[in-house]
């Protein structure tokens, strides 16, 4: 059976008890750099760009299966809802995922073999 997302589409808790609603739109990737793979959400009506280093990405592969597109989404989704609900401002340097935090939300997902 195929993986269903469960972070294409979500709503969260702010920080002053306000619901976010939130929306996967697409996915891409930048061709430079480490090459990371970019999901784009709909945040109450704001497009919000949340990355996952390319290079963490490969490091977290190596030895496991590949994470499907579907899971990707869900491991930006997970980050995303985890900063709103923490108040966070929702720029680049705050959502971009790499290393620690890759593995942490792939295992809080149960992503890892």
């Amino acid at each position: 059976m195929p993986y269903e997302p469960i972070y294409e589409r979500f709503e969260v808790a702010q920080p002053d008890g306000s619901r976010c609603d939130v929306e996967f739109v697409r996915s891409g990737f930048l061709a430079q750099g480490d090459r990371p793979e970019l999901f784009f959400f709909r945040t109450n009506g704001e497009e919000t760009v949340v990355g996952i280093s390319g290079t963490s990405l490969t490091r977290f592969e190596r030895g496991r299966s590949r994470l499907t597109r579907e899971q990707k989404i869900d491991v930006a989704g997970r980050w995303l809802k985890r900063q709103i609900e923490a108040g966070a401002p929702l720029d680049s340097r705050r959502l971009y995922i790499q290393d620690d935090e890759l593995a942490n939300l792939a295992n809080e997902l149960n992503f890892v073999e």
